[in-house]
């Protein structure tokens, strides 16, 4: 009787256990799928290593997460995300290298603009940088009323690369510019125009440099001179813009033209970036996506609020991607390097504007890389996204895509045509 009742006693335990297991709901559950170049680093979510490296798919709890890739020689790669029950997020990182390289610069006199690679830095003489890739790379240093200092220099893990450079009083002879077109004072309703210019030396001898110097608005942007003869097309802005030409003789002294302005009869776009990159032969290409996921670039230059102006396809740029009246929702910016061509690299520099404004300045990006299909992720940059949420209320986020998103940009990355 006893044996019985306690029988009677586990089987009602049991009853009762299953019972409850089977009303319990089932924890909801998303799919993260992480990739990275290069394979095997070391994958922390939340804070806590997951004990795996890429690729890995992981079953991962619904709500918001802090994705971290640790890989040794690596900088760290961190990625925020939020899913929902069922999702799939895939995450495909590009493992920047963590260098250690220190380049100081000084000049005499001091307050010389820094360019490297062709891009403007931001920054001024004296002054200390670090983290440029352990390879040779080209310094320009430029104050008004100087020469202009070049040097190309090797940089070494470990090992400062000092700079100590005396720009020195430009001597004749000296280049000088004869700018035919755009005239002083001239007003466009377009913001794409074109500049036409020759330049020889003052002493009446040919000036056989092959580039020169444009500033555009304080911006610099190296162009090509063929045989004394300069014509360029820009991209202006809305109301006043100033222009200069400067170019150097075989003894490194330093001509400049005189300032023209002329003017953009328009409305600024609410949305403007700027696309330019510092190699004479590259085909870059600015690629922009609207809430809509329409995507704006060489193949569908006009999109239902916004167009690109220009494809150059053999060298500088600029190409602006404008849009007059912002929609409500994420912009993405992206730029593809499509051909290097005779280059061995090109560096890549972005400006955002809104409302005529300089918001941001992103670069310069160095691509060794490039894919004329949109194949290879180490010739894309993802440069910024940016969030509207009213009229006239934009600001660069950088707020991680929705995975729909996510998968139309990868879709028309897959499906580019050829030029």
């Amino acid at each position: 009787m006893k044996k019985i009742i306690l029988l009677s006693l586990f089987v009602l335990s049991l009853l009762l256990f299953t019972s409850c297991f089977e009303s319990t709901e089932p924890d909801e559950s998303a799919t993260l799928i992480v990739e990275s170049i290069p394979t095997g680093a070391t994958i922390i979510l939340d804070g806590d290593p997951a004990r795996l490296v890429t690729p890995a798919t992981l079953e991962i709890d619904t709500g918001n997460h802090e994705l971290r890739l640790e890989l040794a020689g690596y900088q760290d790669y961190v990625e925020t995300f939020n899913v929902g029950d069922g999702d799939t997020y895939s995450v495909s990182a590009i493992m920047a290298v963590s260098i250690n390289t220190t380049l100081n610069i000084d000049t005499s006199p001091a307050g010389a603009s820094i360019y490297i690679d062709g891009a403007y830095t931001g920054l001024f003489t004296p002054n200390t940088i670090e983290g440029l890739t352990t390879e040779y790379h080209f310094l320009r240093l430029y104050k008004a009323g100087y020469n202009e200092y070049n040097e190309y220099f090797n940089l070494v893990e470990g090992t400062p690369y000092e700079v100590n450079a005396n720009l020195g009083d430009p001597q004749p002879p000296l280049p000088v510019f004869d700018i035919s077109y755009p005239y002083d004072q001239q007003q466009f309703t377009d913001n794409v125009i074109y500049l036409t210019a020759d330049v020889e030396l003052d002493n009446q001898t040919p000036f056989t440099g092959d580039t020169a110097i444009i500033t555009l608005n304080g911006y610099d942007y190296e162009i090509d001179v063929y045989s004394g003869y300069i014509y360029v097309d820009l991209s202006i802005a809305s109301g006043e813009n100033t222009i200069q030409l400067r170019a150097n003789s075989t003894n490194g002294d330093t001509g400049v033209s005189s300032i023209i302005t002329v003017y953009g009869d328009f409305a600024a776009p609410e949305i403007e970036v700027v696309l330019w990159w510092n190699t004479p032969t590259s085909d870059l290409d600015l690629h922009a996506w609207n809430p809509a996921g329409d995507h704006c670039y060489f193949g569908n230059m006009n999109i239902s609020d916004g167009s690109l102006d220009i494809d150059d396809v053999d060298g500088y740029g600029p190409e602006t991607f404008a849009v007059p009246t912002a929609n409500v929702g994420i912009y993405e910016i992206q730029i593809n390097c499509y051909s290097l061509h005779s280059d061995a690299f090109s560096d890549a520099t972005v400006q955002v504007f809104f409302d005529g404004v300089l918001e941001d300045t992103f670069g310069p990006h160095h691509f060794i890389v490039d894919d004329g299909n949109g194949n290879d992720p180490l010739a894309w940059w993802e440069v910024c996204t940016i969030e509207v949420t009213g009229r006239g209320e934009a600001s660069i986020t950088n707020q991680p895509l929705s995975p729909e998103m996510r998968e139309k940009i990868m879709y028309d990355k897959m499906n580019l045509p050829e030029k």
